[in-house]
């Protein structure tokens, strides 16, 4: 991969299709052609895909910094991937499988659907002037209904009518990507179809001149936006913070359901815009319309400021028991919120649960939805679980059951099953869920399935992983959040100022001298990612070794289970043992610094 002839610096939160459409009008290239330029479409074709508003996959953002001579950091800063530790649907989002459409959480919104006029006018300087300002990545999230800067809601349509085609809101992150010469603040969306133009070219219109919406918000709901963007954005991660947002979530689905009769809870300048909003909704029918961000930002603003303000009563089970007596008058109803609840459940707070569960627990799911298997594990969380289970839990649980003399084969399935039951997720979203690979974790679980059934212990392996859950549930309040470690250590890896003063306190050999290099450097950073996330030293992120050239990658794969071998056997010797002490000793302060950072 090549560095671009010219290339531009990101604007202030400025997302990643907003940063590719003033780069390629730039460049005068399409946003397709420079997807492959930069490593971010296959060179043999295809689009934009619409999951890159998330984060890199692969080894892609490595090729799209190089090409694009950001750094790392600038480059991963275009995506939503900075925002997963504070928003519940960011973290959620899992890759999709070969062949599917992606897996989006209904609160991230796609394409370029939401936007501020005068964020994209942007500013007086030369750059801006040309290419237009900030397509904001905030305004991808579904809790984004106002731009508080110049204190008005968010556009959601073009001026002069472009629509988004079903297969640019499912698939595509830019529409049009094939088109060349079109402004990064232009409509990108076709105009209405018409008897004579059955073909539609985008429309084009600038949107960073259209008008704002007549209504405006109030001191109310700019006071709302300054609060959720504040607590989107903050630096101190808070298991808190994580889960207000599920439950305004969950609380916005409870209005939605329950419309009209929370209209009274809507300020009656809006009510008549949620009107439309809820009409469109049964129009479409089905529950899992009501799992969306609604699609008017002005509706959306009103539906959160009710639903934050039943999370500010103090009696909230009265409130939630009201809804169902009053307005969640039919079965269907009940228990279609009580699905959308129960599939959420374990990312809300302990508050609500204790005042849903006495009211869903008579509206589970039909015999035609599976029943959640999280009631099974009451207590622990899916960031409870490491990605290979601790050497004492598994000795515990699972050591006396007789099967594969690997036995890494049975921690990596018990631990995809215990994230299945806290999350009702499928084996490969599970596994992704750990830092898996999905295909891998399939293959396992063939595995453990064939030795099950030849040596008849299904039963014991199915009461073992329980009496794990239970042990797991009784100490909750202690647990570790793995997942929030796994998240500090992504693309993690010794710096070169670090490796050289850990070095420096290995005691002096005589004679030849052990390789102190890069490649020792990855294998010592593996060596730390393992303890502190308990995962598996074949799914440990190895950014050292991917700058490195095809040939050189390939020789230090085919020596990473020797290095890993001698760091970790149980008599090493010499070099490897000092090595392993302090490295060991690295990763407890290593883990300690991260846990300071968790409860700050």
């Amino acid at each position: 991969m090549h560095p671009l002839p010219r290339s531009l610096d990101p604007l202030p939160d400025e997302c990643l299709p907003g940063y590719l459409l003033r780069l390629s009008f730039r460049l005068d290239l399409t946003p397709a052609e420079l997807g492959r330029t930069t490593g971010l479409v296959s060179t043999n074709g295809g689009h934009l895909a619409r999951r890159l508003v998330l984060d890199f996959p692969g080894l892609s953002l490595n090729e799209f910094a190089k090409a694009t001579r950001l750094s790392r950091d600038e480059a991963r800063s275009l995506t939503l991937s900075t925002w997963r530790r504070n928003y519940p649907p960011i973290q959620r989002w899992l890759p999709p499988l070969h062949g599917q459409a992606p897996q989006i959480d209904k609160w991230i919104l796609g394409g370029l659907d939401r936007y501020c006029p005068q964020c994209l006018a942007g500013d007086d300087s030369p750059i801006q002037r040309e290419y237009g300002g900030s397509w904001k990545k905030e305004w991808h999230l579904g809790i984004v209904f106002a731009c508080p800067q110049h204190e008005c809601f968010l556009r959601h349509h073009c001026p002069q009518g472009g629509q988004p085609p079903d297969y640019d809101r499912a698939s595509r992150l830019i529409p049009f990507d094939g088109f060349r010469g079109l402004h990064p603040t232009a409509c990108r969306y076709p105009l209405p179809p018409t008897a004579r133009k059955l073909r539609r070219p985008p429309c084009r219109a600038q949107l960073d001149q259209a008008p704002p919406p007549a209504l405006r918000p109030g001191p109310r709901l700019l006071a709302l936006q300054h609060h959720l963007l504040g607590l989107l954005k903050t630096r101190d991660v808070d298991h808190e913070v994580r889960e207000y947002f599920s439950d305004l979530h969950l609380l916005a689905a409870l209005i939605t359901f329950s419309w009209p009769h929370s209209r009274r809870r809507v300020d009656s300048i809006f009510a008549p815009i949620v009107d439309i909003e809820t009409d469109t909704r049964r129009t479409f029918g089905g529950i899992r319309v009501h799992e969306t961000s609604p699609i008017d930002p002005i509706a959306c603003g009103a539906i959160l400021d009710a639903a934050h303000s039943l999370l500010q009563i103090d009696s909230l089970r009265n409130v939630l028991a009201e809804f169902f007596d009053s307005a969640l008058t039919g079965a269907p109803a009940r228990a279609g919120w009580a699905q959308i609840f129960t599939k959420y459940e374990k990312s809300c707070s302990r508050r609500l649960r204790t005042a849903a569960a006495p009211l869903i627990r008579t509206y589970s799911p039909s015999p035609g939805w599976p029943a959640p298997r999280s009631t099974r594990t009451a207590g622990y969380r899916a960031e409870n679980i490491p990605a290979h289970l601790e050497p004492d839990r598994y000795a515990r649980h699972f050591q006396k059951l007789d099967g594969p003399t690997d036995h890494k084969i049975l921690r990596r399935i018990a631990a995809i099953q215990l994230v299945q039951w806290a999350t009702q997720a499928s084996i490969p979203e599970a596994a992704r869920y750990l830092g898996l690979e999905a295909e891998k974790a399939l293959y396992t679980e063939d595995n453990t399935r064939i030795w099950l059934k030849s040596t008849r212990e299904v039963q014991e392996f199915g009461i073992a992983l329980q009496g794990l859950a239970a042990e797991l549930s009784s100490g909750a309040d202690g647990l570790i959040d793995y997942q929030y470690r796994r998240e500090a250590l992504r693309d993690w890896c010794l710096d070169p100022s670090t490796w050289q003063e850990l070095t420096g306190r290995l005691a002096p050999l005589r004679g030849k001298q052990p390789a102190l290099d890069d490649r020792k450097r990855q294998d010592a950073s593996v060596f730390i990612w393992v303890h502190v996330t308990r995962g598996e030293h074949l799914f440990a992120p190895r950014p050292i070794e991917a700058e490195q050239p095809l040939h050189i990658q390939q020789d230090w794969a085919r020596r990473r289970n020797t290095a890993w071998f001698q760091l970790t056997r149980p008599d090493p010797m010499g070099h490897y043992a000092d090595l392993r002490k302090t490295l060991t000793d690295y990763a407890h302060q290593l883990v300690a610094d991260i846990e300071l950072t968790l409860t700050r």
